[in-house]
């Protein structure tokens, strides 16, 4: 198991076509997204999130009227002022907030804590959304894929399933 940061990022970016390959593959041999939830369920536990916190450095993630309800709860701000002050409209999609972020990621994140844990939104806590029975996956395979240089969780559960579903990349150098 790959843990090492940076050898992650590394790794990751350089089998960015071998990924693409392999989304292709899945997506042809349809196989079953309940085997990757199970290697990353294995996996998971392995890792400590605190030692990275890369998710919340380089994601946006999507907030909900309840998710802001409890950050302002948890900070003791109104609904209007959490909306204010740690929200923003996602430029992608206007009708949609997602989480602020400053030059060092989420507004809550401190070192490579969040501020706000407890009452932390449910992207942010349903993170890599590779859990049984939320739905979490659906068919984010290409939404997960862009996380393999991230986060050590993504990255070695994939490189766990190419192995599990018998994925072998082209070799382009025949």
């Amino acid at each position: 198991m790959v843990t090492d940061l940076v050898e992650i990022r590394r790794l990751g970016s350089a089998k960015k076509d071998e990924n693409l390959g392999f989304r292709r593959y899945l997506s042809a041999h349809h196989h079953r997204v309940e085997e990757l939830q199970s290697l990353a369920a294995q996996i998971q536990p392995q890792i400590d999130c605190t030692t990275c916190a890369n998710c919340c450095r380089c994601g946006v993630f999507e907030v909900h009227r309840g998710d802001v309800e409890a950050l302002a709860r948890h900070v003791g701000v109104s609904f209007e002022e959490a909306t204010r002050a740690y929200t923003s409209l996602d430029p992608e999609n206007p009708v949609t907030r997602v989480l602020k972020n400053t030059h060092n990621g989420c507004v809550f994140v401190r070192g490579n804590l969040c501020a706000v844990y407890p009452a932390r939104p449910n992207a942010c806590r349903d993170f890599p959304h590779l859990s049984f029975g939320t739905h979490s996956l659906g068919s984010r395979i290409s939404s997960l894929a862009r996380w393999i240089p991230i986060c050590p969780i993504i990255y070695n559960a994939f490189e766990t399933y190419k192995r599990a579903v018998g994925y072998h990349p082209p070799d382009h150098a025949a």
